[in-house]
Formats: structure tokens, C-alpha cells, sequence
């Protein structure tokens, strides 16, 4: 199940979508308004100049200069207007104030032309206005004439709001249209994820398979190959574990049947047999408690098992780890040497794993040499760090060196027993430890050598 507070990716693509939209919306807002505004302005602009065209053919020229009839009645209803507040003023360079108000703007120098008159915006009694001035030629009325007319701004708000309405009322629609054909199209777009989901959720965890890569949309593909690696890995692992269990299970079977027939027989049988019945049991358990304690050993050592990683100095590591052997080596008539480097070698790693790695080595060297001969651990180093076990026992052929490395297998050799577990181990704890491990020729070309091969810490 989601999680309530979990981020959902649909509404994240859709403000993503939306987030250019909303802007392109309000960048085309701001434009359409600035064109309301113009074109309302282009057309009262035009009924201000024929307003002020009006008032000039009524100005009549005279001896004395220009006049102009104007009658309250023509005056009142030249001012009339439902929204707006009308306001005029004819004036001569002679004659002064003819008819009007006489402190209408004079225009300013920004003044924009319109046609043969100047148009521009002012206030009058605190109201802004619109104003607009024709001036008269002298030749004609014996006088410069200016005609001005203004008129205040409600028709014109009225008219751009309406013009900026009627542009961007489809625009809101067709936004709502494109959320909702957004979210249909990304909740679409999004299908293949939530197919891939049931398909993981209908696999068969005892045996996973790949999802088909072809089935899913190219952008998707990244995703199911990962998920593809994933279950590739998961299966191997899965047989892995499953391989181990039925070989662990094997190999305990023989230690544990022979226990019980030992014991068996101890508990039927009597006199001197009792003790070496008791040497049988004795036998077994060392073998059971060898097996369990490398079986766990290979556990701790898998590459999902992650231990903290420490800084280590390999030589006295090798030299503590092979000073364990000497007598066990003395029994068997083996001399045991250790060769390394003046200089400290360091390595990253798990000291534990690394002295059991060492430890299963010289066991091999030791217990399958059938003694009087020699067993040398030696501490190399370069740009890497190598351990090196070597010995001039019986050796494994080289043909069989690649089977040796695999688990629970046994290389025919006379003596002693074993597990197979010994180089399986130790080449788990190299893998671990972004290593590689080696086999190889003996001492003086018999025997067997394995080499481990480690990056050294240079951090200091």
C-alpha cells in the first residue's frame, strides 16, 4: 500500500506541465490587456477628435477675431454622457476664453499626435482623463484657435475589461481542458509502471522470471532492465542458497549417521570395543563442529553479508595467523617459514575473515602433506598486496584447479578428509575484499601454491 505521505509522480509531471503553462497564461494576460487597453483607447480617441472637430466648425471668424456660438442646450447636451464626465475649453490667442473650462491641461511636451491633433492623459478635478487638442489655423479665424476636449475613463476600463474577457475566457477553458488532458494522458503515460507491478507482484519467488523488455515503452526500458538485473541476481542467489542447503544438509548426513551408529553401538555392545566406539563419536563431532563452523564461516563471508572493514597490517596479521601452525606442522616433520617485506603492508578488510583465509590455506598445506617436506607463507608487495601459501605436497592437478575452488568439492587425495569447503571459503573472503585468488604451482615445481591478491591502503 502507498504511503499517504508518499510524493506522487503524476501530480509532479503535471505541475511540471502546468508550471509553462500558467506562465505562458500570465505572460499572454499582460498582453492582452496592454491591446485592450490600446484599442480602446484607438476608438474613444477617435470620438474625442470628432468631438473637438464639432466644437471647431461651430467657431466662426470676425473682425475682431474668433467666436463661437454655443447654446446652453447644446452645451448640455454636448457634456451628456451615461458613464463619463465630459469636459471642453475654446480659446484664442486674442480673445481668450471663448467657451469651456479654463483650467483644462495645457499639453505637455509627450504629447502623442493624432492625426493633425495631440492626444495625452491628465487630471482633472482629481480624476484621470483623456485629452484631446485640435489647434485652428490663424490664416482662417484671424487668431490661433485651440479647441480641446476631455473626457474621463470609465467607458474605456469598461471596454478593455470586456476586450481582455471575451480574449481570455477561451484561454482559461482550453487550460482547463489541457489539465484534463494532461492527467488523463500522464495517469496513461504512467500505465506501464503499474503493469511492471503486477508482474513483479504475480512472480513466483521460488524462481523469478524477466520481465519482457519489448512489452514496455522505450523510456521504461532502463528501468525494467535493472529490475530485470535484479531478479537475474536474486534467482542465482536463490539457487545459491538453495545449492548450499541440500549440500550442507549432504555433508552433515554422513558426520550425523556415523554418530549414531557409534553411539548404537556403545549402547549395545561393552567391554574394551566401548573406546574406540567412543573415538568414532569423537571423530564425528570434530568433523560436525569443523563443517558447522566453516558452513558458518562461508555465510559470514557471502557478498551480502557486509562486515565493517577496518584498516589491517598484513604482516603482523600473517605472522600471529601462521605462528598457530607451527606445531601442528612440527607433528608432521614440515618446516613452516614466513617471508615479508621490512615495510608495513596495509590493507581495508575484516581481520577475522582475512586470518581465517590465511588459516584455511596452511590446514590444506599442512593436512593433506604427508610430511617431512616444507610449507611457505609469503607477504609480497607492489601496487597490490599478495599472500602467498605454498608447499611441495601432492598438489592438485592443474586441470582440477578450477573445480577445487568450488564448494564441497573433494580432490581425490589419499589421508586425510575434508569437506570441500577449505578454497571455497577463502575464495569468498577474497571476493569480498575486492580481491582475486590464484592457484598455482608448489615448491620447487611439486605441491600446490595459492595466491591472494588484495588492493593495498595507501590513505595513510
Amino acid at each position: 500500500m502507498t504511503p499517504a505521505a508518499a510524493p506522487s509522480l503524476r501530480r509532479r509531471f503535471l505541475r511540471l506541465l502546468l508550471a509553462p503553462l500558467l506562465v505562458l497564461f500570465g505572460i499572454s494576460g499582460a498582453a492582452c490587456y496592454t491591446y485592450a487597453v490600446h484599442y480602446a483607447n484607438s476608438v474613444y480617441d477617435g470620438w474625442l477628435y470628432d468631438s473637438a472637430n464639432f466644437l471647431a466648425l461651430l467657431v466662426q471668424p470676425g473682425e475682431r477675431g474668433a467666436s463661437i456660438e454655443l447654446s446652453p442646450s447644446l452645451a448640455k447636451a454636448y457634456e451628456w454622457d451615461v458613464a463619463d464626465t465630459t469636459y471642453y475649453r475654446v480659446s484664442g490667442a486674442r480673445s481668450g476664453l471663448m467657451a469651456g473650462r479654463a483650467d483644462l491641461p495645457e499639453p505637455p511636451d509627450s504629447a502623442a499626435d493624432y492625426g493633425p491633433a495631440k492626444v495625452f492623459d491628465a487630471r482633472v478635478d482629481h480624476h484621470p482623463v483623456r485629452v484631446v487638442v485640435v489647434s485652428l489655423p490663424q490664416a482662417r479665424y484671424g487668431e490661433a484657435v485651440t479647441v480641446e476636449v476631455a473626457e474621463t475613463e470609465t467607458k474605456r476600463r469598461i471596454l478593455a475589461r470586456e476586450i481582455l474577457a471575451g480574449v481570455l475566457a477561451p484561454q482559461i477553458v482550453l487550460i482547463g481542458a489541457a489539465v484534463l488532458i494532461l492527467w488523463f494522458g500522464i495517469r496513461g503515460g504512467l500505465s506501464p509502471l503499474g503493469v511492471i507491478a503486477r508482474r513483479l507482484e504475480a512472480q513466483d519467488l521460488r524462481q523469478p522470471q524477466p520481465i519482457p523488455a519489448a512489452t514496455v515503452p522505450r523510456e521504461v526500458q532502463p528501468l525494467t532492465s535493472a529490475l530485470n538485473d535484479l531478479l537475474v541476481r536474486l534467482d542465482a542467489a536463490l539457487r545459491s542458497q538453495r545449492r548450499f542447503v541440500a549440500d550442507a544438509a549432504h555433508q552433515l548426513r554422513t558426520p550425523l549417521t556415523a554418530l549414531k551408529l557409534n553411539i548404537d553401538e556403545v549402547l549395545h555392545g561393552g567391554g574394551a570395543a566401548d573406546a574406540d566406539w567412543l573415538r568414532n563419536i569423537s571423530r564425528s563431532v570434530e568433523r560436525m563442529a569443523r563443517l558447522s563452523n566453516q558452513l558458518l564461516l562461508l555465510a559470514r563471508a557471502e557478498p551480502g553479508a557486509s562486515l565493517p572493514f577496518e584498516r589491517i597490517e598484513l604482516r603482523a596479521l600473517a605472522a600471529e595467523t601462521g605462528a598457530e601452525w607451527v606445531p601442528a606442522a612440527l607433528r608432521k616433520n614440515i618446516e613452516l617459514s614466513l617471508s615479508a617485506p621490512e615495510d608495513p603492508v596495509y590493507v581495508r578488510g575484516v581481520p577475522l575473515l582475512l586470518s581465517e583465509a590465511i588459516n584455511n590455506l596452511l590446514d590444506n598445506a599442512i593436512k593433506y602433506h604427508p610430511g617431512g617436506g616444507r610449507v611457505a607463507l609469503e607477504l609480497t608487495a607492489g601496487t597490490l598486496a599478495w599472500i602467498t601459501v605454498s608447499d611441495d605436497g601432492p598438489g592438485i592437478p592443474a586441470a582440477q584447479h578450477e573445480d577445487a575452488l568450488k564448494r564441497f568439492h573433494r580432490v581425490d587425495r589419499s589421508g586425510s578428509e575434508g569437506s570441500g569447503l577449505g578454497l571455497a571459503i577463502v575464495q569468498e573472503i577474497v571476493r569480498s575484499h575486492g580481491g582475486a585468488l590464484a592457484l598455482g604451482s608448489g615448491l620447487d615445481g611439486r605441491g600446490l601454491s595459492v595466491r591472494i591478491e588484495l588492493p593495498r591502503d595507501t590513505t595513510g
